[in-house]
């Protein structure tokens, strides 16, 4: 049994996409008996997982064998070549999709497609709808996953991207202030050179450490000096509308202005979660 499924492989020949000849053009991923034998009704497989635009031939020897098979009288030994329907993915068209894609993905920044490197042909189903696979905040040389609902496949892309970001415009030391066109100015710059996500709001930041000149501000480059500092007395309200009369928690964590923060509860022992809203004010969320 395991020779005859050999053989049976063998005889089912892989051309690729580039048969040059009179071919049958299928609507499924699988060849059956009925499309080698126009004069059969036999629905059997006989090969299957056809990519669109995939060329595979049924040589002489094997519709021998399906004759043999099936007992098909009648019917005369030939090499039938058979493709599956599909659209040429064109690199115009590729080019477009993954643009309007990346315009989605980064509607603030300035993006442009340098270069797409499709080294071989792929196919789209004749509805023409596939999906792309960009990898996020990565820039320069990618590779970008395309999937056409049958197979999938990675081609190398080139992708440059701009954006406003704040760059050193003279040597900044460690815990220095970040003020705009005095240490930093924004400028539109290649995300490809940033180690990092950029900064667009720099105020109440300092240097994490020594920054030099031309340098891009990335996250991993900064502090923010916090609004209440981790230990800090505060006022709890449960309701914006709430006047406060007593400092009742104890901050658990730095706290910055609008942003989550956990309290220690002093009178009853419990964390809440609330939002620090002002000097000295936490509003609690509604347990």
């Amino acid at each position: 049994m395991l020779r005859f499924l050999f053989l049976f492989s063998a005889m089912i020949l892989f051309s690729g996409y580039n048969y040059i000849g009179n071919e049958v053009l299928i609507d499924s991923d699988c060849i059956k008996v009925a499309d080698v034998f126009e004069g059969s009704d036999i629905d059997e497989n006989v090969v299957c997982g056809l990519d669109y635009g995939q060329v595979k031939i049924v040589n002489r020897l094997m519709s021998q064998t399906l004759i043999t098979k099936y007992g098909l009288k009648g019917e005369v030994a030939k090499e039938v070549v058979f493709r599956r329907k599909g659209v040429l993915l064109t690199e115009e068209r590729l080019r477009a999709d993954m643009k309007n894609l990346l315009v989605i993905m980064y509607p603030d920044m300035e993006i442009e497609i340098d270069a797409v490197r499709m080294g071989r042909p792929y196919y789209l189903p004749e509805n023409m709808q596939y999906t792309i696979d960009i990898p996020r905040n990565r820039f320069g040389d990618i590779s970008v996953t395309l999937d056409n609902g049958a197979r999938k496949y990675t081609y190398s892309v080139s992708i440059v991207a701009y954006s406003d970001a704040y760059v050193a415009i003279k040597q900044i030391n460690k815990g220095d202030k970040l003020i705009p066109d005095e240490n930093v100015k924004l400028k539109k710059v290649d995300l490809f050179r940033a180690r990092g996500n950029v900064m667009h709001d720099i105020e109440g930041y300092s240097a994490r450490a020594y920054i030099g000149a031309g340098k891009i501000i990335t996250e991993n480059m900064a502090d923010r000096k916090p609004d209440a500092a981790k230990g800090s007395p505060v006022f709890i309200l449960k309701d914006p509308k709430d006047e406060p009369k007593a400092m009742q928690g104890t901050l658990l964590e730095d706290a910055y202005l609008e942003k989550k923060v956990h309290v220690l509860d002093i009178n009853s022992g419990m964390i809440l979660t609330g939002t620090y809203v002002e000097a000295k004010k936490v509003l609690i969320e509604r347990q």
